[in-house]
Parts: C-alpha cells; structure tokens; sequence
C-alpha cells in the first residue's frame, strides 16, 4: 500500500448522499467509490459539529475522553476568547502512522481544527487554513509529489457544503432551481448564522419555499465537492498510484433542515447531524460490499491502520477485519451547562439530556460530563425512538409504558459504555486555550462568533 487518503465533508448527512437512498444525483463519484469498495449504511459520528466529531476520528476516543467537545467561549471582559483542546493523549492516528515509517500531511478548511486543538500531532505538514476546494487539492499534490516513495496519510478536510452555500449554477439548475435568483444567494455566513438563531430561538421560520431553495443550494454544493473527489481520483491516476491508494470519504456531522424544528448543526444528537456516509475504496479489496451494521467513526483511526496494514496499539478497532458481533454506537455533546448522549442500536436509538446545576451556582469547566453528571446534573430526559418504523425520530416512546423494558435496557447499555470511558489523563489539561486573533476573525465569518 503506497497510501491512505481520508476526506471529510464537513456537513454531509448521509441521506443526501445517492448511494445512500437520495432521489437526487448529488454524488455520482462518491457512488463509483462505493460500488468499488465498501459502504457503512449506519454510519455514526460522535458528536454533531466538527471539533469534537473531528478530534474522535485522530484519536478514536469520545469526546468526553479527549477532552475537545466545548466551542469558543469569551472571556468575562470580552477581551479574549478560549476554547478547549485535546488532552495530553497517549495515542494518536497520525502518530501511529509516523512510528510505522509513513508521512502525514493534513489539508484543512475549517477555523475550528487550527493548531491550538492539539490535532496536528504526528502530522509532518498540517495546513488548518488550506483554502477553498481547489487551492487545498493543489496544496495535498505538491505535498504529495515532494516524496512518491515514501508511504503517505494525507487528510483532506473540505468546508464547502457548509454554510453559507456556494453551488455552481449549473449544479443548482440540474436540482431544479435557479441559483442567481435563490433567495439564499450571495448570503453571507454571519447572516446565515443570524437566521439560524432566529429559528432555534422560534423567532422565525422558514416558509416552504425557502425551504427547498435552501436544500437545493445544499445539494448543488454537495455536488460541486463530489466532482473535487473526482479530481482527486484522476490526479492519483494521472501520478500512477491509484492502484496502491486507499481513499475514505466521510462527514464530520451533518446538517439540519427543519427535520426538527431548526437549521444548521451543533445543537442535538438527531439522525440528520450525526448519521454520516461512510466509504471506503481499497485496492485489491472488498468491493460492492454494504455493510447494515451501525457503526461508529470513532473506529474509523483502526480501521484506517487496518487497510495500510499498520500496526494498530490504540483504542479503535478496524471495522473491516474485527469478528465481534455488532456493538450499539455512542455520541455526545454539550453547549454549556446542557449535555446530550445518544446510543443506537440496529434497531433502536436512546438520547438522554440533562441540565448541569451546581449548588454553588459556578459550573466547574474542567470538570467531565461523567463527573458534572454525578454531582451536579438536574431535569435529566430521556427519548426512544424506533428507527425501523419511524426513521426520523420524531414518535417518542419512551413514555409509553409498554417500552419500559426497551427503555430501561438501553439506559443500562448508555451507562455500561459511560462507565467505561477513559478519564482523560492529566485533568489540567483540561484548561482552556487563547485562540488568537487571525482564528478569531475567521470563526467570526463563519458565524460562529457573534
């Protein structure tokens, strides 16, 4: 194997993806990896917005046990802003490649995965602010033309089906829509993020129409990176190893479209946030192969080790050769003093919710969710939905008494995993991060700071 190439759409839900059941042609490219390779139908990310879902995949931990699950947060004085990064960790997924003899490279476009998360560890060349689609693809191959022999990882993480949506015309007109006249069109990401809050907040919603023109300026964005992949395959033919490359194509989350009630991610554990495609075309491997089975990216670190034939000594096992029966997928996230899990299974998925309130009214931030949940979580929730009948999660069973023991034996199984986590290793480093000013200003177009 002369080289893994990982990347992640930041953004994708899986059920835009054609190959996962989509009535639209949004991933022609995409498809051709699967019908070649293997698809995970029941693909899981840990937690519904980048960082947290992002750091998993390098260090196949869960959020609370690496550490990098909270956004920005400002200072009392305002004068700065913090985040938290991943621990002091003994294991990482670029480190294990870089003991075993390979280079890392690491293409980003996305201000949340800067240097400050600790994500660069074990990366030779770790570019956070690589640009657009095609300045980061150029990037990846003079990188990767600088040593054809010498075994490579390279991650690519492109932004562009985030939002504020940019499609080319003709991807928006082959949806059916007209992109210069989308009322969507030319909006920028601060007033994406303004509408956003509206929604959340039930302070304005989205008429039908704007509805469809703002999934049809997503799908022809989706498409718009679909053929980036395409270049990618073709740049990899053109240098000949695409017979010794393997590529994976994922998602660090997905994104809402009123599906519950709201626009965008980072807010809950529901299917179209955290249900991702999972792709993997591997030469000389598996092919036409669909895998039913839900699965977690929290194993995708293992598996990747797996399909370079490296030697795997962390915690994430290798999807494609591991004979254990399936186990449920887990996922968690917290804005603050709310904190939210969810545990699927083939057939069925529990979220729990609860409050922080500490008695003495200062939420300790270097405290874990497992060790807030214990001595200060208040109005704690639970959901059950059955995912064969109702797929989109929105009949809750769970007060319903003759669910009780579907309920309570999904609540032990969330406690079994939650028992198990790793406690993360040195509790200072726990401490937030200054992000500095060239960060700020790029969350701050985003929309991510107000």
């Amino acid at each position: 194997m002369r080289g893994v190439l990982l990347v992640v759409i930041d953004c994708l839900r899986a059920d835009h993806v054609s190959s996962y059941g989509y009535g639209r042609s949004t991933t022609p490219t995409i498809d051709e990896l699967a019908g070649e390779g293997v698809l995970w139908e029941q693909a899981y990310s840990t937690s519904s917005w980048t960082k947290p879902s992002v750091a998993s995949l390098l260090t196949g931990l869960y959020p609370s046990e690496h550490g990098a699950f909270e956004g920005v947060k400002r200072s009392r004085g305002r004068t700065t802003i913090t985040t938290d990064r991943v621990c002091n960790l003994p294991w990482m997924l670029a480190e294990q490649f870089t003991q075993s003899g390979w280079r890392c490279g690491a293409f980003i476009n996305n201000a949340q995965l800067g240097e400050f998360t600790g994500l660069n560890r074990g990366f030779q060349k770790y570019v956070p602010n690589a640009g657009k689609a095609d300045g980061l693809i150029g990037s990846f191959r003079e990188w990767l033309t600088s040593d054809l022999e010498t075994p490579s990882f390279a991650y690519l993480h492109l932004l562009e089906a985030h939002w504020p949506y940019k499609p080319r015309r003709r991807h928006v007109k082959e949806f059916g829509g007209d992109r210069d006249t989308n009322c969507f069109n030319g909006y920028s990401a601060q007033e994406y993020g303004l509408l956003r809050r509206a929604v959340t907040r039930g302070e304005r919603t989205l008429s039908e129409d704007e509805l469809v023109q703002m999934v049809q300026m997503y799908d022809g964005a989706v498409r718009r990176l679909d053929g980036k992949i395409k270049v990618l395959r073709a740049m990899l033919e053109e240098l000949g190893v695409a017979d010794e490359f393997a590529i994976v194509v994922t998602a660090d989350h997905g994104d809402e479209f009123l599906d519950h009630a709201s626009i965008g991610h980072g807010h809950t554990l529901y299917d179209e946030l955290t249900h991702v495609p999972l792709v993997a075309h591997i030469p000389q491997g598996p092919s036409g192969v669909r895998c039913t089975a839900p699965v977690s990216l929290v194993d995708l670190a293992g598996t990747l080790l797996g399909m370079a034939g490296v030697e795997n000594t962390g915690p994430s096992r290798d999807l494609l050769s591991d004979a254990q029966a399936p186990r449920p997928v887990f996922g968690e996230l917290r804005m603050g003093r709310r904190y939210q899990q969810f545990a699927r299974t083939a057939f069925w998925k529990l979220h729990r919710t609860c409050k922080f309130e500490p008695s003495n009214g200062e939420l300790d931030r270097c405290g874990s969710p497992r060790q807030l949940f214990k001595s200060c979580a208040q109005d704690v929730q639970c959901l059950l939905f059955d995912m064969l009948r109702d797929p989109h999660e929105t009949r809750n069973l769970a007060c319903k008494s003759e669910y009780d023991g579907v309920l309570n034996s999904h609540v032990k199984e969330m406690d079994r995993w939650w028992r198990g986590l790793s406690e993360p290793p040195e509790q200072q480093a726990r401490g937030d991060v200054e992000i500095d000013s060239e960060i700020v200003n790029r969350l701050f177009e985003l929309g991510y700071i107000d």
